[in-house]
């Protein structure tokens, strides 16, 4: 790992240590969802599983851990907006949603086919990418959006990072998904977009703030707590 890439002033809990806290979470969150027993599912497409992408560069078990299984798809009813993490820089706002596969599948199942497009269709060059910075394996992935109501505004790409726990992550690789995204400008209510490939040492079960310039999000630990009980919930829907 670059150690351009990261600082630290604290101990933190090397990987095996987080890797059995992981593992016994998800084992407490197993138990709970079978001990709520089989929760009808609303008359949406809540529990007609899409069928998950396959394609070059992506799999499903890329991202599936021992540490954490992955929960079932098609059964969750999160919106995108109950995943962002959004931080307000004077006109500016920026938004990253975490693509992790376990948590977009925790979103309804239209949300999690369109934020699962953005990786699988892009999976060849964000592993390229990643492995070009001294990654190993599936990085850490974020859709990140800025938009102005402003009639013009500049936006710095690098700028975005995150602080998990002592550590600052600078992105290692930022994929354009809109075109002019690399123009770093923004016409009033534009969006621009883009992937933003991190280190897979980025924890989403430890405390995380998404940093842009001087502004802050808001602390990740609320979003993490929805994801616990929405997990439950799913593994309860999906139970026979």
């Amino acid at each position: 790992m670059p150690s351009s890439a990261r600082r630290s002033n604290t101990p933190h809990l090397d990987r095996a240590s987080r890797t059995i806290l992981r593992g016994a979470s998800a084992f407490l969150l197993l138990a709970i969802g079978a001990a709520c027993g089989g929760t009808a599912a609303p008359d949406s497409a809540v529990g007609v599983r899409p069928a998950v992408a396959q394609q070059p560069g992506w799999s499903p078990e890329l991202e599936q851990t021992s540490a954490r299984p992955l929960p079932p798809a098609g059964y969750g009813t999160l919106s995108q907006d109950n995943i962002t993490i959004g931080i307000q820089s004077g006109t500016l706002l920026i938004k990253l949603v975490p693509l992790d596969e376990w948590v977009i599948r925790l979103t309804a199942p239209d949300t999690y086919r369109r934020l699962n497009s953005f990786k699988v269709s892009r999976g060849e060059e964000i592993l390229k990418r990643a492995a070009r910075a001294g990654e190993r394996g599936w990085p850490r992935v974020f859709l990140v959006s800025f938009f102005t109501r402003n009639y013009e505004e500049n936006y710095e790409p690098n700028d975005v990072q995150i602080r998990n726990q002592s550590f600052i992550y600078r992105p290692l690789a930022i994929i354009p998904i809109t075109p002019d995204f690399t123009r770093e400008r923004l016409r009033q209510q534009e969006t621009q977009m883009a992937l933003y490939v991190y280190e897979e040492d980025v924890d989403l079960d430890l405390p995380l703030v998404a940093v842009y310039q001087n502004a802050e999000g808001p602390q990740w630990v609320g979003i993490r707590t929805s994801l616990d009980r929405e997990l439950a919930t799913v593994l309860s829907r999906a139970a026979p």
